[in-house]
């Protein structure tokens, strides 16, 4: 791709080409779901067999939904369309295409991408959880840790053994711009006395456990004009949603579009804020498990991911 660069826009636009048709493959995506004693499940167009769905799951134009008795989903429909809620009552919902003057509208492009990034991660049919996994967390970085931060919601955050004390250090390209020690509770915003960070630069945060390094992140403050068109776009993307679309939903859909601009920090602060508010929600805690993966935390998304299926296969009585 990069021998000439007629080959690398040849590349670039067959790319684009294909991504943005598995993005308007897309009719609707499940954003929550409620399992109860009951269960949601899909099955596509031509089909007789109902299997079990889950969450963040990508439904097809013609797919089939449905809940059984107590359950309910949550579903966002491409095309400036809000969303639906499917129970039992109103099963089986059937996903309908989007009209065609609204996929010129640039707000149906930018909630469509959102929706592309939930839709590029592979879903399993859920499945109970055989296994717990090991309390014990070496200390590691949770965020930022890599890609473009929004200066606003720059807060950082790591993991490590209870009642252990951490220091931080930020180092960019005049030198080390912040440090603080014997923190707990693994969360510090950027303190607001604190030198200011220059957009467009690129930034090194450290962890330490006493005098030893036990963890490090780069991350990059995203530039004015990079951040003003991020937060219009996201603007745009609430608009496309309309009114009445639940808070976790909303949270779900503003995530996905955040993860699909490279905004991997930001969007984890969207969803671990949703999850403060509703914490049994089986998307957000997917949703998280996808963005840990991206950042190289793997044992966290595992966890993240088998929290989701437990939710869904063994919800909590409530």
């Amino acid at each position: 791709m990069a021998r000439a660069l007629v080959g690398l826009v040849v590349a670039a636009l067959a790319t684009a080409q294909v991504a943005t048709a598995q993005v308007r493959d897309v009719g609707a995506m499940i954003t929550e779901i409620k399992a109860g004693r009951g269960r949601i499940e899909v099955r596509g167009p031509g089909t007789s067999e109902w299997r079990p769905a889950g969450p963040l799951l990508a439904l097809k134009v013609g797919d089939s939904l449905r809940a059984t008795e107590d359950a309910a989903a949550v579903v966002v429909l491409a095309g400036r369309r809000g969303t639906v809620q499917v129970d039992a009552a109103s099963s089986p919902f059937v996903v309908t295409a989007a009209p065609a003057e609204s996929k010129l509208q640039k707000a149906f492009l930018l909630l469509e991408g959102g929706l592309g990034f939930l839709g590029s991660n592979p879903r399993e049919t859920p499945k109970p959880v055989l296994s717990t996994r090991s309390t014990a967390r070496p200390p590691v970085i949770l965020s930022p840790r890599t890609g473009p931060v929004l200066p606003e919601r720059l807060q950082f955050e790591w993991q490590g053994y209870q009642f252990a004390r951490y220091a931080i250090r930020v180092t960019g390209p005049s030198g080390i711009v912040l440090e603080r020690s014997g923190l707990t509770g693994g969360r510090l915003a950027y303190p607001a006395e604190a030198p200011g960070l220059v957009p467009g630069a690129a930034y090194t945060l450290e962890l330490y456990s006493g005098q030893t390094r036990v963890d490090a992140a780069r991350f990059e403050v995203a530039d004015g004009q990079r951040a003003d068109d991020l937060r219009r776009d996201l603007r745009e993307v609430d608009q496309a949603l309309g009114p009445g679309v639940p808070a976790s939903s909303r949270a779900v859909v503003e995530a996905g579009f955040l993860a699909s601009r490279g905004f991997l920090h930001d969007a984890r602060a969207v969803v671990v804020a949703a999850l403060a508010a509703d914490s049994d929600q089986p998307s957000l805690h997917a949703l998280l498990g996808d963005l840990y993966a991206r950042t190289g935390l793997q044992r966290e998304a595992d966890e993240a991911h088998d929290q989701a299926r437990l939710l869904v296969t063994d919800p909590p009585r409530r």
